[in-house]
């Protein structure tokens, strides 16, 4: 990006939520096609205003276009979603799944604290279904996506709040030795389990498509 550098770009989109941090955001429901259309268009102008360059291909996005154009001869219309995405402390990781039109989300928040479900320690297991270029999650929120940006859009206090994401690489599996955007080694293991084991059910995959 040409005179504005990433973060700039990030706490930009952070300045549009307000209130507490989106990942663990309870969304009331979801928001009106009308509010929606104005979130998208407050969205597109925060990207709009950053005069951008060509990215500088690296092996990490490199990876994750030939997982894309994989996915695409199976499962299109999930495909402007999957990748890790990045805002200021927080991480979402957008996964297919082998139930066409689904997408597994985990996001994950830098801190956290104890308690006996996985929230409180940083992580958020969703899953969403993609129609008409957007994704509806099970907890009401709605991701719109352009180009590299990805926006959370959610509704709390009876007001629709939009939160955004930059692309920043491909994506690894959860496992007992990984978890997306933390050190697996601050988790305690029932955490681990859980989010694998949900993630698993799911049909979540990083793989390639295994069918034609």
């Amino acid at each position: 990006m040409k005179g504005r550098s990433l973060v700039s770009l990030i706490m930009s989109f952070a300045i549009v939520a307000t209130g507490s941090l989106s990942v663990f955001a309870n969304s009331e429901r979801y928001p009106t096609d009308a509010e929606l259309q104005k979130l998208r268009l407050d969205f597109e102008k925060q990207i709009d205003s950053f005069q951008k360059t060509s990215r500088k291909d690296t092996p990490e996005i490199n990876q994750l276009r030939a997982f894309r154009s994989a996915w695409s001869k199976v499962d299109p219309g999930v495909v402007p979603f999957l990748g890790a995405y990045r805002a200021l402390e927080e991480g979402k990781f957008i996964y297919p799944s082998n139930t066409k039109g689904r997408v597994c989300i985990i996001d994950t928040v830098l801190g956290g604290w104890s308690g006996n479900t996985t929230e409180p320690h940083g992580i958020l297991f969703t899953v969403g279904s993609v129609s008409n270029g957007t994704i509806r999650t099970t907890n009401n929120h709605v991701f719109i996506q352009k180009g590299d940006y990805l926006g959370n859009t959610y509704v709390q206090k009876d007001e629709a709040r939009l939160y955004g994401y930059s692309l920043t690489g491909s994506l690894k599996p959860p496992s007992v030795t990984h978890i997306p955007g933390f050190n697996i080694n601050y988790l305690p293991d029932w955490v681990k389990q859980e989010i694998i084991q949900k993630f698993k059910e799911a049909g979540c995959t990083a793989s390639l498509p295994n069918r034609r």
